[in-house]
């Protein structure tokens, strides 16, 4: 039944007009509900749920403030000597030895820095330090890149094999081959020279073995298209493929430099003069015969290892990629 409005038009029956209480209803010329009609309507929660989920974080605080309690205990635990090394290379020698020990200098004092600088002349040492780290980083990286990309991406039989014998050598211990690396020294006479420090580490497994998992990451679309384009294996090899595995190289190249640059014992055995010694086994010279100095001591291990932490707080990034791609791969 229609009534007429004020203006003299038709109202339709059940619009805003005829809503009981003035409550809104169905718009049929909007074809639907008004906002907020129906019990069900978007938007709406029920009661004390927003209570309910501040409880639960409430509940969860404890548990959080443990776990972050035992993640600063453990970091403490692992930078705890290295703390403590800082800590005695700002300390004169002889508050070492006190008892209760001085766990944090009373001062802050850098002699210790630039007595042992000079003493056993640091510059020439890190000189020989980078032309070793240098030669070891480009071998590595070059032999791993030539010999993972094959074992990965070209097909030839016995390639299974070949890989599976590689991975197997590497349960063989390091201090079991120092005597056949010092006879192929030897033999190619290379005593006494940076490459026969250098040479024995050229090849890694663990090397290989991470490069041949970037390379499997790489679809196998890129390497057709250089086929199809006429390049040679070569060719792709160098301009399509290894730009693809940049932060599986960044991982070879900081784990590398940590490892030649902290290079103690064999270049001791392998180089005649002290005076072509790395950084590492320089430091030899800070023990004495019957006394130790260990203000300089401490000092000089942190001048050593402070180049090693500042290329890791710059390659952090692309180690953790790198690292991802391999598992990936």
């Amino acid at each position: 039944m229609m009534n007429l409005s004020e203006g003299g038009g038709p109202a339709v029956a059940g619009s805003k007009a005829d809503a009981p209480g003035g409550a809104p209803g169905a718009d049929p010329l909007r074809g639907g509900l008004t906002a907020g009609a129906g019990p069900g309507r978007r938007g709406t929660e029920p009661a004390g749920s927003g209570r309910s989920r501040g409880w639960r974080l409430v509940r969860r605080i404890p548990g959080l403030l443990v776990g972050y309690a035992l993640l600063l205990a453990l970091a403490l635990f692992m930078m705890g000597p290295f703390l403590w090394l800082l800590s005695v290379s700002l300390m004169p020698g002889t508050n070492v030895f006190k008892f209760p020990p001085a766990i944090f200098p009373t001062f802050i004092k850098l002699d210790n820095y630039t007595q042992v600088w000079s003493f056993i002349d640091f510059p020439k040492y890190i000189g020989n330090t980078l032309i070793i780290t240098g030669l070891g980083l480009v071998l590595n990286i070059l032999l791993s890149l030539s010999t993972a990309y094959p074992l990965a991406k070209m097909r030839f039989k016995g390639r299974s094999l070949v890989f599976g014998v590689l991975v197997a050598t590497m349960i063989i211990p390091s201090a079991t081959a120092l005597v056949v690396h010092y006879l192929t020294i030897t033999w190619f006479g290379l005593l006494g020279s940076f490459f026969g420090v250098v040479l024995p580490s050229a090849v890694s497994v663990f090397n290989i073995f991470l490069m041949r998992q970037t390379f499997l990451g790489v679809p196998d679309d890129i390497r057709d298209s250089g086929k199809v384009d006429g390049a040679s294996e070569l060719r792709i090899w160098w301009r399509l493929m290894v730009p693809m595995v940049k932060p599986g190289i960044a991982v070879i190249a900081l784990l590398e430099f940590m490892s030649y640059w902290n290079s103690f014992l064999w270049p001791i055995v392998v180089l005649d003069d002290p005076a072509q010694y790395p950084l590492a086994s320089a430091l030899t010279y800070l023990n004495g015969q019957f006394a130790y100095n260990f203000g300089w001591i401490a000092a000089g291990t942190i001048l050593s290892v402070l180049p090693i932490i500042v290329v890791f707080l710059f390659t952090q990034r692309y180690y953790m990629e790198g690292i991802s791609g391999a598992v990936k791969g």
